[in-house]
């Protein structure tokens, strides 16, 4: 363990700061970061970039729910690429985008919200300083670890994600809207990346509890029937168009969130059926919500949102 003197102590040398000035980088970092994470195996996608006054580059503006952290391209992470040549023509077109990362090949990213769950992580691991590479974002932390085949999942701790197998990241140095660069506190090299600790990867793959066989309405293969709705509604939150403006007008018609709203509302109604395990649908939903361009804490607040209320209207 780090002596205590070198503590990274919430509230301290962790603590966000106030007001902070936007640190300077010039466009041409950003590709040879974007080029360092690609020779590195990392695969890059750019990210749209921020702007404290209008919002977000993209179409949305000064509406965007998640400014400066969604891919510029039509398949989202999807279209991450560890091609050079590939990414030199996408920051030529796009010189200031914020760099994106996809998780779950090479890396997966524990994403802290807050300095209480800083503490808690930290508690939970027993430790003063995490073991790898340490990422200040302009609220929160990033804490890198090596590919683990862990799934995305939500709210394992009050403010804390796990970013794993589809999911996807910002990365140094990358600009947050409130003006701070993502910076790495504690570097990273060359080096292998830390293992997931087997607290951590408790807290994404909880026990599954066992399977219960139900008849509900003349279906006997429940798991079967929730599998067919889980992947409909997957399908229907991925084909839900984006917002329209129309004459400075926002236009909302069957959008994102709330084609993720419908679909926890429904998975919800489903839970009282028994044979369906909740962790699996929301890390399912959470997939599909960050590849359409969904912020981490929209997306928990919307399938939250949505579960709740189909829990509370339960099919018969």
């Amino acid at each position: 363990m780090v002596r205590p003197a070198e503590t990274v102590a919430a509230g301290q040398a962790l603590s966000p700061a106030t007001a902070p000035s936007p640190m300077p980088t010039s466009r041409a970092a950003l590709l040879r970061a974007a080029l360092r994470y690609a020779a590195a195996g990392i695969a890059v996608v750019p990210l749209h970039t921020p702007h404290q006054a209008d919002g977000c580059s993209c179409r949305d503006g000064a509406e965007c729910g998640s400014p400066g952290k969604h891919p510029r391209l039509e398949h989202g992470i999807r279209d991450a690429t560890t091609n050079p040549d590939l990414l030199r023509a996408w920051w030529r077109r796009w010189p200031d985008a914020n760099v994106g990362l996809a998780t779950g090949t090479v890396l997966d990213v524990c994403d802290i919200d807050t300095n209480d769950g800083l503490r808690a992580v930290l508690d939970l691991l027993d430790v003063v300083r995490p073991a790898g590479p340490l990422v200040r974002t302009g609220l929160g932390w990033h804490l890198w670890f090596a590919a683990s085949q862990l799934p995305c999942r939500v709210g394992m701790l009050p403010g804390v994600d796990w970013r794993g197998h589809g999911g996807g990241v910002v990365a140094p140095p990358s600009l947050h809207v409130i003006g701070r660069r993502y910076t790495f506190q504690q570097p990273w090299t060359s080096a292998p990346l830390p293992e997931c600790p087997p607290p951590l990867r408790r807290l994404v793959l909880p026990p599954t509890p066992a399977p219960t066989t139900i008849v509900v309405d003349g279906i006997t293969d429940l798991d079967r029937y929730t599998r067919a709705a889980l992947d409909g509604e997957l399908a229907r939150v991925r084909a839900a168009p984006r917002p329209v403006i129309r004459h400075g007008q926002r236009i909302i018609a069957g959008g994102r969130n709330n084609a993720l709203h419908l679909a926890a509302f429904r998975l919800g109604q489903l839970a009282d059926r028994g044979g369906l395990d909740e962790a699996t649908i929301w890390a399912r939903l959470t997939d599909a919500a960050l590849d359409v361009g969904l912020t981490p804490a929209e997306t928990r607040r919307t399938i939250a949102s949505g579960w709740r209320a189909g829990r509370r209207r339960p099919r018969r």
